[in-house]
């Protein structure tokens, strides 16, 4: 990765508070993203999983959805589950499928936190696969 994922969540959640996606649960998210942020152990974890439910009950917000791949990233350096790394190849899929009109570099960090995600569950990325695929083996 060529960025920080928890620098580039900060920057993207101040989009979020900056549109209305959220509507009337924009308080209760930034007041999870303060915990998230600042705290500890299980506070960070609640905190997480608040977010990450606000996200559930708003699909269409992307903005907040790209949020939600780099917290993802930077909760996984607290708790390392599978069930983390799915979410976020899950998060990372279900905003690079959509049209968004986003420029490449916001494309491009999606598509690095994807690799990212499923390179922590031992996938090999696709284009790395199709590579290996097409290299002449011994005896070839």
């Amino acid at each position: 990765m060529d960025f920080d994922p928890a620098v580039t969540a900060w920057q993207v959640f101040t989009q979020v508070q900056a549109s209305n996606e959220l509507g009337e649960e924009l308080a209760a998210a930034v007041s999870a993203e303060e915990r998230f942020s600042s705290g500890g152990g299980e506070e960070v974890s609640e905190a997480y999983h608040e977010l990450v439910a606000i996200g559930a009950r708003h699909p269409e917000a992307t903005t907040f959805g790209e949020f939600l791949v780099y917290i993802t990233w930077s909760h996984l350096m607290d708790e390392t589950h599978p069930e983390h790394f799915k979410r976020g190849v899950a998060l990372c899929q279900d905003l690079l499928r959509r049209d968004l009109g986003w420029d490449a570099v916001r494309l491009k960090r999606l598509r690095s936190m994807e690799r990212s995600f499923r390179a922590g569950l031992g996938e090999k990325p696709e284009d790395v696969m199709d590579y290996d695929a097409d290299t002449l083996k011994g005896g070839d």
